[in-house]
């Protein structure tokens, strides 16, 4: 869910850094977000749910067959997103709040088999989406990477995930050492290219190059990081765990 609640505070962020936007105060900025988020929010509501209530009308008259369900879930959040930028809204939250819609609304037991199909499309844009990353890497990297930006995106990798997940957790039970593997379990990759190239598109001069600079570093980075960190901090924990065992 985060990364649908997140969505409305980064393109707020990206329409006050687009000099094309004209939005010179942060007030500017939310005149043209929140519009956007409330008719994405009314596209998405309206098209998970209607969808939902009609698939269960469908099946319950035994007009629904296995493979009209499973194209039903892919199709879904492709007509919430072209539904909402058709009235002007943001498609992405719209295709985040069309999910929660439907499944509210839908009176299916279970989504397993239904999913297969969108567990498979979903595996094929993510190996586009890889695939468009590596080009603009081979891109970005080409001019150079000042050390400034290297250990931002370093401190992004470590203590800004990590100290606010700590903060987060205080006065629960859970464990300093569960803590800390929760903060370092953070890896960078899908959504943050996706924020990365929705904001190069944006963005314009210096501030284009930087973004996609930060994204491609931050990625890369979590690559190396959490592909070899990750596995070892488990392992560790595990091994501590073990000598608690009574």
């Amino acid at each position: 869910y985060n990364d649908g609640i997140v969505s409305p505070i980064f393109l707020f962020a990206v329409t006050l850094a687009a000099d094309h936007t004209h939005a010179e105060t942060p007030l500017d900025a939310l005149g043209h977000a929140v519009p956007e988020a409330l008719k994405a929010l009314l596209a998405g509501v309206v098209v998970g749910a209607g969808l939902a209530m009609l698939t269960n009308a469908a099946e319950r008259h035994e007009l629904m067959t296995s493979q009209a369900k499973r194209l039903i879930l892919v199709t879904a959040p492709l007509l919430a997103f072209g539904s909402s930028l058709g009235i002007g809204g943001n498609g992405f939250v719209s295709a985040f709040v069309c999910g929660i819609a439907f499944n509210y609304f839908r009176s299916s037991a279970g989504f397993r088999t239904e999913l297969e199909l969108v567990d498979d499309v979903g595996f094929l844009l993510a190996a586009v989406m890889w695939f468009v990353f590596g080009l603009t890497a081979v891109v970005a990297l080409g001019f150079g990477v000042p050390l400034g930006l290297v250990l931002f995106c370093l401190l992004v990798l470590t203590v800004a995930r990590v100290v606010p997940v700590l903060l987060a957790m205080l006065g629960s039970r859970v464990s300093w050492r569960e803590r800390l593997l929760l903060g370092w379990l953070g890896p960078r990759g899908t959504t943050s290219i996706v924020f990365g190239l929705l904001a190069f598109n944006a963005l314009e001069g210096v501030a284009e190059h930087t973004v996609a600079l930060v994204m491609v570093v931050a990625v890369l980075g979590s690559v190396v990081i959490h592909g070899v960190g990750a596995p070892a901090a488990v392992r560790a924990y595990q091994r501590s765990q073990t000598k608690l065992a009574p």
